[in-house]
């Protein structure tokens, strides 16, 4: 009995930690990050290393968390917007606020990008139905002709880069076979 009770206690913990983790993340277990072990302590003949916490890696995790938590405020609110109809100027107000986020995000590749400028693009489309000659629509358009170019820059250099390690590879093979 005491074998198969053993297997069955492992197996409930084993399965309830895969459930924390998918319930709660990387949240889900009581890690202590920042522990290292690397400061002796000698007491008479024999050595004892003694766990030291890590602060360098104790602030990283805690900007992470706290980019984290931004992340998901900044995209609350986005999802939190709504366009009034009535109000062309608070629309205005709303679609310039998102050009100044997909602006910044879109040079840090940040996970909200595309719900700001899928919001952007909604609201733009309701400022052109309720008034299809106001000045900004041809601003806010040239910002989305930017983003798009700016994007396209980036497929490239990604591209211009692969092939450069590809030839620089194939020309490290063909000079390997040359000379073994």
């Amino acid at each position: 009995m005491g074998f198969l009770d053993n297997v069955t206690n492992e197996f409930g913990k084993k399965t309830g930690k895969a459930i924390g983790n998918k319930l709660y993340g990387r949240h889900a277990d009581d890690v202590r990050l920042g522990q290292r072990v690397d400061a002796n302590v000698n007491y008479g003949a024999a050595n004892v290393k003694q766990s030291e916490p890590d602060y360098g890696a104790i602030e990283r995790e805690k900007r992470i968390t706290m980019q984290h938590e931004q992340d998901a405020k900044f995209l609350n609110a986005i999802i939190n917007i709504q366009f009034n109809p009535q109000d062309k100027d608070a629309i205005i107000t709303e679609l310039t606020a998102l050009s100044s986020y997909v602006d910044l995000w879109i040079k840090e590749s940040n996970q909200n990008l595309n719900a700001a400028k899928s919001k952007f693009d909604a609201g733009l489309a309701m400022l052109r139905s309720i008034e299809p000659n106001n000045t900004m629509i041809a601003y806010f358009e040239g910002k989305k002709i930017e983003w798009q170019t700016f994007i396209e820059q980036q497929k490239k250099k990604k591209r211009t880069t692969i092939l450069v390690i590809a030839g620089v590879l194939l020309v490290f093979v063909i000079v390997l076979i040359i000379f073994a």
